[in-house]
């Protein structure tokens, strides 16, 4: 099963057509610990990321995830009777780490440490260009792989931009550093319930 889209246009991978597909979509609802929007997210995925001894406790209704930094709420039902936090997954999720490895592609396995390298080699990296090529080939599996359930390519793109528009230099290619939220911010992480 290919989830990914075969023609990504490039104003499409940037961070602001992301935010307003999530803020847009129907029947969005918020994390119950942040606040945050979240999107939806299949019953499968959850099953495939969750701890063994948690896999009783995924009912057949609907699930949401939140991919808010800081928030330790990764999965929870729309009828607010169960959550899943970072603690109860056997996969680490990108957009809620801060420590090196800060996986970006679960497809593939890049981590925001081979960008950070490639940006202090080159100046700029290739792995976005990778993964769509991957992508076009029908390769991905990012329905079953990333926690979130979408394709990862708009986070990997993000992410690239972040690092080589907030100056990059080769003291930072290999440490875990605190993920900006924004060029020129940094995002403290909140301790959630």
């Amino acid at each position: 099963m290919n989830c990914c889209p075969t023609e990504i246009k490039s104003e499409e991978l940037g961070a602001e057509s992301i935010v307003v597909k999530l803020s847009h979509s129907p029947g969005l609802r918020s994390c119950p610990d942040c606040g945050a929007a979240s999107r939806s997210v299949a019953r499968r995925t959850i099953l495939l990321m969750l701890k063994s001894s948690l896999l009783d406790r995924v009912g057949e209704g609907n699930w949401r995830f939140c991919a808010r930094a800081g928030c330790r709420v990764v999965y929870f039902a729309e009828d607010g009777d169960v959550v899943f936090t970072t603690d109860d997954l056997r996969v680490r999720v990108g957009s809620k780490e801060y420590d090196d490895p800060i996986p970006l592609c679960y497809c593939f396995g890049f981590d925001e440490a081979d960008v950070r390298e490639e940006i202090a080699r080159t100046g700029g990296s290739a792995i976005p260009r990778k993964i769509s090529a991957m992508v076009k080939q029908g390769l991905c599996a990012c329905e079953t792989r990333n926690p979130s359930g979408a394709c990862c390519l708009g986070e990997v793109t993000k992410t690239v931009t972040r690092l080589t528009s907030g100056g990059l230099s080769s003291d930072q290619a290999g440490t875990g550093a605190r993920r900006a939220a924004s060029p020129g911010t940094i995002e403290e992480p909140k301790l959630g319930k």
